[in-house]
């Protein structure tokens, strides 16, 4: 569905806390029964695609769940803690306006390491890397809230890879443009609603952030200035209500172990090195009515679908193997504790088999199981060249008028 603004009473109600991100679990390896409610390289040339046509490239009561988390996890994710991270660093992003400089440099301060933290292009909205410091991410942070007012920026649900030190997170963000940004004379006051995926890495030893990557939807601002055709955009829609939604199934160890599996097997099949024979997995990976989405919206596909059904995939899959000599890696996935839900981050050294050359791309989604265990939903964010403008040359262009792209860089 295509996303022009949404009212401020529907972003009131997205900013309801959510009970089930909040989950607090015990230290150790120990399983604890909780009954609680659940709220209703890329920079290349690249025309491969993981979604798409042809080779080019969703009132539930009471539920039991079991929760397995060890102390790194707990100490990385937990959202009641005082020493919390992932949770925290969302927190101090979403208050970052209401806050004065000291008060958001002494909170950031536990959080980064003493070397700062990189921020990683992922070359479709953010360009370039970026190291910051406590007093850069500081900057940063108000300059974005100068721009936008944050109505909402919660993590709905987030999962840790201990072996790593990963967090990914799924954040719903609604924001109110307040300055005039690309040029601009004033600013629009239009509302954005989106959603983002934020993979962070933290050392593992001290708890300190050290990497940041975010792929995230445009504010209709950065759709107005930086698409040649801004109704060539059409994001999928992403509600808080359906990712927190948990089919009626109580989570295990073996649970967990399993959806793992599934990813692995997943970013296995695009590998055109392993044998026909692998797709044969599809009916064990794919629920029956499994569906692909645009995180960015820059596939212009209709309600952001990129394909749907076992046999659409089967088509993309195969024909991509047609056409590159493609070697898929798994870079990092999670599972989540308390949702049937897992992220992933793929990375695919692809050669066009006709014109030998290398197309690089990488992505990273998030994979939603249905009771079965078998992916239903993939919001996927593939990082590849778009007909984009760069912010540098959107500011560029509006110098002497309004402002830059203060948000984006």
């Amino acid at each position: 569905m295509r996303r022009h603004a949404t009212t401020l009473s529907r972003a009131r109600t997205l900013g309801a806390p959510s009970p089930a991100t909040c989950r607090t679990a015990l230290r150790g390896s120990v399983a604890v029964v909780a009954t609680t409610p659940i709220a209703a390289s890329r920079r290349g040339s690249s025309r491969y695609s993981r979604g798409g046509g042809g080779s080019s490239t969703t009132g539930r009561g009471r539920l039991q769940v079991v929760a397995y988390r060890s102390e790194l996890s707990d100490m990385l994710l937990q959202a009641r803690a005082a020493d919390c991270r992932a949770h925290r660093y969302a927190e101090l992003t979403a208050a970052a306006g209401s806050m004065t400089r000291e008060e958001l440099a002494t909170a950031l301060g536990p959080l980064v390491g003493p070397r700062g933290v990189a921020f990683l292009a992922d070359g479709v909205i953010y360009r370039r890397d970026r190291t910051r410091d406590v007093g850069q991410l500081v900057d940063a942070l108000t300059r974005q809230h100068r721009a936008y007012e944050h109505l909402v920026y919660r993590p709905v649900v987030s999962a840790v890879n201990e072996e790593q030190g990963v967090v990914f997170s799924a954040v719903c963000f609604v924001v109110r443009n307040r300055e005039p940004l690309f040029g601009a004379r004033e600013a629009t006051g239009r509302i954005s609603q989106g959603f983002l995926i934020d993979k962070q890495s933290y050392d593992k030893r001290s708890g300190a952030l050290v990497s940041s990557l975010v792929t995230r939807q445009l504010t209709l601002e950065e759709r107005d200035a930086l698409l040649p055709d801004p109704t060539a955009w059409q994001p999928t829609a992403v509600e808080e209500a359906e990712l927190t939604a948990v089919p009626d199934v109580v989570a295990g160890p073996a649970d967990h172990a399993y959806m793992r599996q599934i990813i692995g097997k997943w970013a296995g099949v695009w590998s055109s090195r392993s044998s026909r024979s692998s797709l044969d997995v599809l009916p064990q990976v794919l629920a029956p009515d499994v569906c692909a989405y645009d995180g960015y919206g820059l596939c212009n596909k209709p309600n952001g679908v990129l394909w749907q059904g076992p046999n659409e995939a089967r088509a993309v899959i195969a024909a991509t193997h047609d056409r590159y000599d493609n070697c898929n890696q798994l870079v990092s996935y999670a599972v989540s504790f308390e949702h049937k839900l897992g992220f992933h981050h793929w990375r695919a050294n692809a050669t066009d088999r006709g014109t030998e050359r290398l197309e690089p791309i990488e992505g990273v989604g998030l994979i939603a199981f249905n009771k079965h265990l078998q992916i239903q939903r993939i919001y996927e964010f593939d990082m590849k060249p778009y007909p984009l403008r760069s912010p540098e040359e959107v500011a560029a262009a509006a110098a002497g008028g309004g402002g830059g792209g203060g948000y984006l860089v």
